[in-house]
Order: structure tokens, then sequence, then C-alpha cells
């Protein structure tokens, strides 16, 4: 499949039409005609075209007045789908995902190898599995993945912690076994790319996901692009320091502050402070329970709520987000977690960013996979050619 659109005015034309709907999400021909330069005639031979090949519908709502029906466009979101891989510590969930961020079908794998070889060969042999088989509409046309580590330009992991890779050509791997483009992205950033695009923070200037499971990550988003640095490796959240011991010590695995505020760095200080917690329970979601109580387990929650607060606060002198994301583990804690932080910060920065959820109703990093799929695809009009 050739990732250039075809050659000539009139593949130009439907290249532009399709952006346009998928910035718009829905548009008349006039309107576009607009926003794209073209002719009003030009948009209707495009958009019939492409009606035609079953890429767009239009949707006739009634004009002002007695007037025609405006025919208002939108691509078919069902034309086409991609497949969405989030890899995380402890589970692989594999998603069909349709054109406008809907989960059409998934499959979750929750018991896959620890060894960190035979968990990498067994997330290519899964990935490869799936885009052999059915997939519910055209495609899959890209596969995007999401990992619990940095991930270079090239799609190259150099550490992934949660998983034990180092220096994994993912997206190489992959596109040696596939013949589809592939992306591959970190799962912070992800949650971030799907919350400003598939979720209820589209509109937000500046979005800071904060992502913790067995590590802790960030992601940032500033006037809907995400904020990458210049390898790829914004966003680090769980490298910066905790204290000035932090510069005494070496970390070529989990960074400092998430070796003391992951699930996993939790569990450990609970463990080495004498904490008993119900084994049943997650970790933060147990601890958090008792941060009211006189009691060590209380003690402990109400210290770790203060650390994530002294870097937050670190967050809000640089980037002034107008939303912070709360993601992973502490999403279903956000009545907890957020009025807690929320004091920590007041009178400390000078802008109290809103404390909110993830709001995608699924996994988002899975969304921000199939996000990074659709870019790694390029324009829709190649479809025309399949």
């Amino acid at each position: 499949m050739s990732s250039q659109p075809a050659s000539g005015p009139s593949g130009r034309n439907r290249a532009t039409l399709l952006a346009a709907l998928r910035a718009a999400g829905e548009s008349t021909r006039a309107d576009l005609a607009e926003s794209t330069g073209l002719s009003v005639a030009t948009i209707s031979r495009a958009a019939n075209a492409l009606i035609a090949a079953g890429l767009i519908v239009q949707e006739s709502e009634a004009g002002p007045g007695r007037g025609r029906p405006l025919g208002r466009l939108r691509i078919d979101k069902h034309a086409a789908c991609v497949l969405a891989v989030d890899v995380a510590d402890r589970h692989t969930t594999l998603a069909f995902v349709d054109l406008d961020g809907t989960v059409m079908s998934s499959d979750r794998l929750d018991t896959p190898p620890t060894d960190p070889r035979e968990r990498l060969q067994h997330t290519l042999e899964a990935i490869v599995a799936h885009c052999d088989s059915d997939a519910p509409t055209r495609g899959p046309i890209a596969v995007g993945v999401s990992v619990p580590g940095p991930v270079r330009a090239d799609g190259s992991i150099p550490l992934a912690p949660a998983l034990q890779w180092q220096d994994v050509p993912l997206r190489q791997l992959l596109e040696g076994r596939l013949n589809v483009p592939v992306a591959v992205g970190n799962d912070a950033n992800l949650i971030a790319v799907a919350e400003s695009r598939f979720g209820d923070y589209r509109d937000v200037a500046s979005l800071f996901a904060l992502a913790v499971f067995e590590g802790v990550g960030s992601g940032v988003v500033e006037g809907g692009t995400l904020v990458e640095g210049s390898r790829g490796f914004a966003g680090q959240f769980g490298r910066m320091f905790v204290s000035f011991d932090s510069q005494e010590r070496l970390l070529d695995e989990f960074g400092d502050l998430e070796s003391q505020l992951g699930s996993k760095g939790l569990a450990r200080r609970a463990a080495d402070a004498g904490v008993q917690l119900p084994s049943d329970r997650e970790v933060f979601e147990a601890l958090f329970a008792q941060i009211r109580d006189d009691s060590p387990a209380g003690a402990l929650g109400r210290k770790v709520l203060d650390e994530f607060a002294v870097a937050l606060a670190n967050v809000c002198a640089l980037l002034d987000p107008e939303a912070i994301v709360l993601a992973g583990r502490f999403a279903p804690l956000t009545d907890v977690v957020a009025p807690e932080l929320e004091r920590r910060l007041r009178g400390r920065v000078l802008h109290i960013p809103r404390l909110v959820p993830t709001s995608t109703g699924v996994d988002a990093a899975l969304l921000g996979a199939a996000a990074i799929a659709l870019d790694a695809f390029g324009s829709l009009e190649q479809l025309l050619r399949d």
C-alpha cells in the first residue's frame, strides 16, 4: 500500500476534502469550500466520488426558513479501522478501532509471559495474528502500539522497566512482519493524545496527563499538539527527583519519583514501614482509604500525596496546564485524590489547574494508539485505491 496520495488535481481535491472533514467532524459543501479555498463545484465532485467509494456519507437537515435542505458531509467512521495495542505492565489489549475512535472489538490477554524475551515474542505474535484475523470493517489499515516507557522517533524503546525491555526496535520488528504502517508511542503520551482528540478535554489549551501505574509517567498536549522534546522523551514525570538524596543514586530502570510513587514502589514502602494493607485491594485504593486515620497507613498515604503535590507544583510552575488528567490507578480515585492535591497546591502555585479523571470511557492509551496509527497511515484518500 502506497503512503502517497493519488496524483492529479482530482486526487488532491479528494485528499483535501477528507482532511477538512477530519478536522471539522461534519460540514456543508459551502463551508468546506470556504475552509479549503476550493470552489463549491469542485467540492461537490470530490464529495460525490468519496460518497460512491463509501468513505463519506451525507446527511440532510432543514435549511433556514423554507429553503432547500442543507447536505452535511462527514467521514463514514466504519469505512476502515486500525489495530490499537496497549502493552501494559500485566496485560496486553488489542482492539479494532474505527475512524471515529470507537472500539469495535477488543481482546485482553491477562496472562502474558513475564520473561522479557518471551513477552516480546508473545506481543509480536498476538499483533500479527490480529492483523491476519477478520476485522469488523476494511482494514486494519495501520497499527498503533502503546508501551510503558519512552519511545524514540524511530519507534524503538530504549527502556521499559515494567516490561524489562531494553533497546527493542519494536516498530522495525512489526513492520518486518506486517504490510501496514506501524506507530509506537509512550502510554502516558498516548493518554494525553486520546483525551485531547476523543475525550472531554478537546478544547483545553494545555493538558497534562498524569499516568500512575507500576511506573509513573505523563503526557503534555499544548494547543492540540503533543510535546515530545528533542528525542521524544518529554513528559518523563517519573524520572523527576524526589529529594536531594536522589542525585546520589544511578537509575537504570525506574526513575526516582516512580520508584517511590509507582504502585510497585509504594507496595515496597508500605511493607518496609510495617503497614498492613488488604491483599485483595489495589495498593493506592487501600492506602488512600485510610488517609484520615491516625495510623501508619494514614500517615504514609498523606506523605505520598504530599510528594505528588510537590512534583505537580513544579509542573504547574513550568507548564501552567489548564487541566491535569488523573489516569491509570488514580482515575477511579479522583474523588479522593483531586481535593487532596488541590488543597496542597492552594497558595503554592499561581493557578490551580482542573484535576479531572480520564473521560474516554475506555482505555485511553488504546485510543491514543489508534490516533497515532491513523496519523501513520496518512491521508484517507489512499483508501480509494484498495
